[in-house]
């Protein structure tokens, strides 16, 4: 859910915590209902109190605060009013709702782009599922499968966290790619930095922007290294940047955008450097290009692989 806007949500809060008290006075009430009279400050409005109405209700203690003399607020308004807006204030910071247990997943060739409570955006790749699961002290998504890239909103009370490949990756106010493969993963960071934690060892190692890190569920797999995070992030594009890549991993990548498998009967032809820059919606120019770059000829079967041999002279 996306609020119009902070000083709106700020004016709404405060309205709200006047109207629970009890303390409008006539003037006041006016005051509120031409501020209400506005569509935007409405909607926000009801949206706030909507999140008002999902916390704990105070019940005949606030009625009975309410009938104590109005010589000045008591005790149990005044606090309760702080706490009521410490906790509204705690949803417009953090997003609304902060329960979320959504799942998102796409379709090989599907890209999808998904917005989070707190304002944090998921960039989900092809034949990929995502596992939402926030709650009120934490902000943790499961990576099941495919590749996320991740841009954290900043300056949250709950800490992020990204499960995925049998480690935990703990945000450092941050933008970061992770890819599973089938014996490994991969993470990428564009901006921040990101810890890595293996679950079976509790081994850590912090990555930095610029920087990525291979690891699997027993333990890390390479150091930080420099990378060209913008190449691995091309997908976004519907590109695909391969730079001296065995040909088998440059397959495999496509196959991950294209409801196919390739088959290659020869090893030498497997460790064929590919490089270059290929889209991956279109199964068929991939393969002519694929065909002009390296002596290699694909075949398509009728169970639908393709089978890439070496080309044969004449």
């Amino acid at each position: 859910m996306i609020f119009s806007s902070d000083a709106i949500r700020r004016q709404a809060i405060a309205w709200l915590v006047r109207r629970q008290s009890g303390t409008l006075s006539p003037r006041e009430r006016r005051a509120f209902e031409r501020w209400l009279a506005v569509p935007d400050h409405r909607q926000t409005f009801e949206r706030v109190a909507a999140a008002w109405e999902t916390l704990p209700d105070p019940g005949d203690a606030l009625a009975s605060a309410r009938r104590k003399p109005r010589r000045g607020l008591s005790r149990y308004t005044l606090a309760y009013a702080a706490c009521l807006s410490l906790a509204l204030g705690l949803c417009v910071l953090e997003g609304w709702p902060l329960h979320d247990e959504s799942v998102w997943k796409t379709a090989k060739g599907e890209l999808k782009t998904i917005v989070l409570n707190d304002g944090s955006r998921v960039d989900l790749n092809s034949d990929s599922e995502l596992a939402v699961r926030y709650g009120i002290r934490q902000r943790r998504l499961e990576l099941r499968r495919g590749e996320a890239l991740f841009a954290v909103s900043p300056l949250k009370w709950r800490p992020f966290e990204v499960r995925a490949g049998g480690a935990a990756l703990h945000d450092i106010g941050t933008r970061f790619d992770v890819a599973l493969f089938a014996d490994r993963s991969r993470l990428a960071v564009s901006a921040g930095a990101v810890e890595v934690v293996v679950d079976a060892t509790g081994e850590r190692q912090r990555t930095d922007a610029g920087q990525s890190l291979f690891y699997n569920g027993a333990t890390l797999l390479s150091e930080p290294a420099a990378t060209d995070v913008d190449a691995l992030l091309a997908w976004r594009e519907h590109r695909l940047v391969f730079r001296n890549v065995p040909l088998v991993e440059a397959l495999k990548e496509l196959e991950r955008y294209q409801p196919v498998r390739f088959h290659i009967p020869d090893p030498t032809v497997a460790r064929l450097q590919l490089g270059g820059v290929f889209g991956n919606e279109d199964l068929a120019a991939f393969l002519t290009a694929l065909e002009r770059v390296l002596p290699v000829e694909a075949t398509s079967s009728k169970n639908g692989e393709i089978t890439i041999e070496r080309r044969r002279p004449g």
